[in-house]
Formats: structure tokens, C-alpha cells, sequence
């Protein structure tokens, strides 16, 4: 699978603290550094260049980190280098771009969000010439990855975000290009000289929090619709799957051997009706019947894959 990858690396400073009477120790704090780097979309395509506007990570308050939810949080803007804003994906292949850097305060965060500008293509013609770029056309050009991870004050962090290259260019019949970024995030602790830390720690199906990307047949996936989540969590001491099917909650039982999984059901559904977005409930549908028929299970590079007969469901990590 190619795909195009977003690294965003987290290196926490630890401050020395200045012992003044009456005041107390700064908070920790660290460093935010951005990069960009790719592998190759399909052959066709010439060029993928791409215009950020902001990266920007969400902060929890107090109360969120105690699983309050009434709180908004903070959204922290980071500060991307302007000639590095505008880059093409296929010159930066195998290589960490550098975007930009801030200092954030070491705690819990929630999200990722990517505000894009413009996305340019550019095609091959049959003799494998390449054209010229048009711009194309971006459904949502706020692009949200909801992730929690943790700064740690004194350690780095990298957050990869991964776009799935063969999937985000469409073209219509009428000729109208279409890219919508298929991504997902993943997170290491890494040296604070922006190198890797040893290997990704493994993931497991059990206690994790998997969010679905795609499903359908093995060649005609279809990507979940925007403005929907669903969600998945296999919890070893209850022995159930629950999470949201994008309109409704849904929990059920599974059983688990090796990589061979079953969920036999039945799953217990809320009743609640989505109007928006349009397809919502036949999607939510569809993911229940399929997620039923589960056989077996991979894991690969923070990727899961469900094998349900002869469809499959793909998640990322939450």
C-alpha cells in the first residue's frame, strides 16, 4: 500500500527550575517539530502539491483529562516555516521535510487538525509525460485526527500522520479531480535528536481504541463518509466489542484465538436516527452486517485489518 506520510515530532525540553522565594517552578514545556515526508501514489500521477495553511494540536483541560467532556479545551497553532508550506509529495519521497517548530506545555492532547490551503495535480499522459497542475477539489479542507496521546516532560514524541496515497486522487466522469486525504496517526517516543527510539511498541487488538477508515471487497474499498466516525474497542476483561457505528453506540461479544476472531452477536444497537450525513445509516448498516461475519484479524504497521467473508474492514489507530 503507498502512501504518503505527515511527521509531526514532539521533543519535550525539560526546563531547568529557577528557585525564587514565593514563586513556584515553571510548568514543562517541549518542542513541537513538523515534517513531511512520502512514498509514491499511483503511476499516473505526476504531482501532488500541497498548500498548509496551519497544524495545529488540541490541548485537554483539567476537567477532560478527569473524562469530563463539558470543556473545550485548546487548540495550539504551530508555527509552519512559509517556504516550507507548499510542497509536492513525490519530491520529498523517502525523505523528512522539515515544516516548522513550537514550543507546546507538556500534558495530554487530544486531536491533530491540518488546515490545507490548495492541492494541486498533475497527470501523466500515455507517453508518460507529465502535465500540468490543476487544482483540485477538497471536500473538507479541515482535516481532523482524533488521537489522544500524552507530552511527556523530558522525553520525545513523534506523531506520524500517514496518508494512504492510492486512495486519495479521484477523477469523475466529468473530468473533475478529487483528492480526499486518507490518513491515520500513529505515535512513538523517539531521541531528542528527532531519530526513533528503538522499535514502535506492538499493538494489539485487545484495549485499544481502532477507528474505521474503509470497508467493502479487497479492491473496491469505500471510504468512510466525512463527518462520520466509527469506532471500535475490544475490552479483554468484559470479552466485548463496543463503539459507535457512526449514528448509533453498539456493543456486542467476541471471541478471539491467534488471529482468528468472531463476533456472533447479537449486538445490542441504540435507536437513534442521522439525518446528516446523507448515507449515514445505510453505512452504519453495512459496517454491522460485515463487522458480524469477522473470521479473522492482521495487525500491521498500527493497521487493522478485519477479514469478514469476503468483505474487509480497515482501521487506524483511535
Amino acid at each position: 500500500m503507498n502512501r504518503a506520510r505527515l511527521l509531526i515530532s514532539v521533543l519535550i525540553i525539560s526546563l531547568l527550575t529557577i528557585l525564587v522565594v514565593g514563586c513556584a517552578p515553571p510548568a514543562g514545556s517541549g518542542t513541537l517539530n513538523v515534517y513531511v515526508t512520502d512514498a509514491p501514489p499511483r503511476e499516473e500521477v505526476a504531482s501532488i502539491v500541497i498548500m498548509l495553511s496551519e497544524v495545529q494540536v488540541h490541548k485537554a483541560v483539567a476537567e477532560q483529562e478527569q473524562g469530563q467532556q463539558q470543556a473545550e479545551g485548546e487548540w495550539i497553532t504551530i508555527g509552519v516555516s512559509e517556504n516550507a508550506a507548499e510542497f509536492d509529495l513525490l519530491d520529498i519521497e523517502g525523505i523528512e521535510q522539515f515544516l516548522g517548530s513550537s514550543e507546546i506545555e507538556a500534558g495530554k492532547y487530544t486531536q491533530v487538525r491540518l488546515v490545507v490551503d490548495t492541492i494541486k495535480v498533475a497527470f501523466k499522459d500515455a507517453s508518460g509525460n507529465e502535465g500540468e497542475l490543476e487544482e483540485a477539489e477538497v471536500p473538507s479542507k479541515e482535516l481532523k485526527l482524533v488521537h489522544p496521546f500524552d507530552i511527556v516532560e523530558g522525553e520525545t514524541t513523534a506523531l506520524v500522520i500517514d496518508f494512504d496515497a492510492d486512495k486519495m486522487v479521484t477523477v469523475t466522469g466529468a473530468d473533475k479531480v478529487i483528492v480526499k486525504p486518507v490518513v491515520k496517526l500513529t505515535v512513538y517516543q523517539e531521541k531528542s535528536s528527532g531519530q526513533k527510539n528503538g522499535a514502535k511498541q506492538e499493538v494489539a487488538l485487545e484495549d485499544t481504541a481502532w477507528i474505521l477508515q474503509s470497508y467493502g471487497e479487497p479492491g473496491n474499498l469505500k471510504d468512510v463518509l466525512i463527518d462520520t466516525e466509527i469506532t471500535a474497542e475490544f475490552v479483554s476483561s468484559e470479552g466485548t466489542v463496543r463503539g459507535s457505528a457512526g449514528c448509533n453506540s453498539y456493543s456486542g461479544s467476541y471471541e478471539v484465538e491467534d488471529s482468528n476472531l468472531s463476533i456472533p452477536g447479537p449486538i445490542a444497537v441504540t435507536e437513534m436516527y442521522c439525518m446528516e450525513p446523507e448515507g449515514v445509516m445505510d453505512q452504519e448498516q453495512e459496517y454491522l452486517a460485515a463487522l458480524q461475519l469477522a473470521e479473522s484479524y492482521e495487525i500491521d504497521d498500527d493497521e487493522l485489518q478485519m477479514n469478514c467473508g469476503s468483505q474487509v474492514l480497515v482501521f487506524s489507530l483511535e
